[in-house]
């Protein structure tokens, strides 16, 4: 394992590099060893972006599906009013 400050600057690097730079653009200079660690953390980076996403996904689906569950109850409390 790297020493933390060699982490600390690896870690200050990537989070200067766009998120849209491809990784194989990130690791096209260096050791083999030095090629592996940015890897490693850009694939953190992409695990936490991609979870992030899969919350809101289904965050956003199931206000969807109360907004519509809401209308209907509406809805009926609506049509009961008028046969009274």
């Amino acid at each position: 394992m790297a020493e933390p400050e060699v982490e600390a600057a690896w870690r200050a690097e990537l989070k200067r590099i766009s998120e849209k730079q491809q990784p194989s653009d990130t690791l096209g200079s260096g050791s083999t060893s030095n090629k592996l660690v940015p890897l490693h953390w850009l694939g953190d980076e992409v695990e936490a972006r991609r979870l992030r996403q899969e919350h809101a996904y289904h965050y956003l689906r199931w206000t969807f599906i109360a907004a519509i569950g809401a209308v209907i109850a509406i809805l009926i409390a609506e049509g009961l009013t008028l046969l009274h």
